[in-house]
């Protein structure tokens, strides 16, 4: 291929993604502007100045383009704070709530609404392993029920349909929701690491008396 026409092809290609991104801010607009449970193409293409048949171009499904969506703001408007102990999550969910604080009808629309529970899918699965993980070391012991119980506290609680409910429901700041996680988090996280322990206790305790019946066997078979 010839220098020109690879320059030719690298600008189709610049100008396809600059396009894609249109359509894709087009609908967060969309998505943060009406908060209704279904988005039109129509209504899409009309905000990104394209036919609606250019959408299907670069997105082959509504599927696609929710999740393209949800990758858009997770990267440009909330962003997501990695993480690896859950004694992190208070300080993560704060600053949280001061960015939904700057986009409040979009924290919404992605809360409540069916569009906007589709976009926000793929990266609450991406948190969700994240939670899990994290978890990990504090429930090694614990029965499969109560690890569950756990991250799924632990995931929720650090979520913006928290925030959304805390807000509309009681009228609460968003400085007052973080603090209300905080409290709800730290008590979370302290009765599972005493709930751990015990178990740990519980489980070291019936390996010692498993033992001690093979030991008296034992002696007993020995000759007097």
């Amino acid at each position: 291929m010839s220098t020109a026409k690879r320059q030719i092809a690298s600008l189709r290609d610049e100008y396809a993604e600059m396009t894609r991104q249109r359509i894709v801010a087009a609908f967060v607009e969309a998505l943060e502007d009406e908060a209704v449970d279904d988005i039109s193409m129509a209504a899409v293409a009309k905000r990104a100045k394209v036919a609606e048949r250019t959408i299907y171009r670069h997105f082959k499904t509504r599927a696609e383009l929710f999740a393209a969506a949800g990758e858009w703001i997770e990267d440009n408007v909330f962003s997501y704070i990695p993480f690896t102990s859950p004694d992190e999550l208070p300080e993560i969910f704060r600053k949280l709530c001061k960015r939904f604080d700057r986009h409040p009808h979009l924290a919404r629309a992605i809360a409540m609404t069916r569009a906007g529970r589709r976009v926000r899918a793929g990266f609450r699965r991406h948190l969700i392993d994240q939670h899990r993980k994290a978890m990990a070391p504090l429930v090694r012991h614990l029965p499969a029920k109560d690890v569950r119980q756990a991250e799924a506290l632990a995931s929720y609680l650090n979520n913006v349909l928290a925030w959304n409910a805390m807000r509309e429901d009681f009228g609460m700041t968003s400085s007052e929701i973080a603090d209300a996680i905080e409290w709800a988090l730290t008590t979370l996280l302290k009765d599972v690491r005493q709930r751990d322990a015990a178990a740990a206790r519980s489980g070291r305790a019936g390996q010692k008396a498993g033992k001690t019946p093979r030991k008296r066997t034992a002696a007993a078979k020995a000759p007097t």
